[in-house]
């Protein structure tokens, strides 16, 4: 079943604990934390203080997207703020069954991402370690942007390998998802859409999810 991730990047700051319960009360099935660092991706977005917050907000399943340089020393950190999911950069480390290690000991569930220019051939040797595989679809790090088409093929090719290897990690895409183009690529493969702009910017978020999921 398709599954929504609500990407607080794109919430009022303002208002957040309300923008949260908004997307929960809406039907979404987890909270996307994005972290950057201004060094790993030219962007600064939000640190551990308020990370923290997002995570008491929610009963939704959170996931902190670390989009930051040397994740391996936040690890620890986010997990005691209260993520679920970890996800680390496959192109900010060249360690990455260490990075799977230091997550499963923190207790979390282990996720990888992938820029748009980096193939999936890069993490094809240890897809069996990860809970979670996220493509990001746009420049990352920042919202309000295009879907990069070509990522298409790039999805067709991970549920490609996750059914040869056999093997049962979930799929994500991540960036630039409308309600014209979101519900094509659960038929791709997808088994959760990480939006933005999308939720957020939604008059009626319970009926855009349920629309997304089939439901109506």
């Amino acid at each position: 079943m398709l599954a929504l991730s609500a990407s607080i990047l794109s919430a009022d700051f303002l208002r957040l604990q309300e923008e949260i319960t908004r997307m929960e009360q809406g039907g979404c099935d987890v909270l996307h934390i994005d972290v950057t660092d201004g060094h790993f991706v030219p962007n600064l977005t939000m640190g551990l203080c308020v990370a923290e917050a997002a995570c008491r907000a929610t009963k939704m399943r959170k996931d902190a997207h670390l989009m930051i340089s040397r994740p391996q020393d936040f690890i620890k950190k986010f997990a005691d703020a209260g993520a679920d999911l970890i996800l680390f950069h496959h192109e900010a480390t060249s360690h990455p069954f260490e990075m799977i290690k230091y997550i499963r000991e923190s207790g979390k569930m282990a996720g990888v991402a992938l820029d748009p220019a980096t193939p999936v051939r890069s993490i094809a040797h240890y897809l069996h370690a990860v809970d979670t595989v996220l493509l990001v679809t746009v420049c990352v790090g920042f919202g309000g942007q295009s879907y990069i088409d070509e990522m298409d093929a790039k999805v067709e090719e991970l549920v490609s390998l996750r059914r040869e290897k056999g093997l049962h990690f979930e799929i994500q895409v991540d960036g630039g998802l409308t309600p014209e183009n979101a519900r094509a690529k659960h038929e791709l493969g997808v088994d959760t859409l990480v939006a933005g702009s999308m939720l957020f910017q939604s008059p009626d978020v319970r009926q855009l999810v349920r629309q997304l999921k089939g439901e109506c």
